[in-house]
């Protein structure tokens, strides 16, 4: 029971780690970061060029 539980949770796991991969909305110009969710500057290099990306 807990082989197979374990086994669900590891799928789980791996689906959520791979649609978090396909996420990526946001982007700092300066740099090239990119991330998840707006910021008002960006995470890596400190520039305010944060933007959507468009597709």
């Amino acid at each position: 029971m807990f082989e197979r539980l374990g086994e669900k949770v590891e799928r789980l796991k791996q689906e959520a780690e791979a649609g978090r991969a396909d996420r990526i909305d946001y982007r700092c110009r300066a740099c090239g970061e990119r991330f998840h969710r707006e910021q008002e500057t960006c995470p890596d290099c400190g520039s305010a060029e944060v933007g959507r990306i468009e597709e």
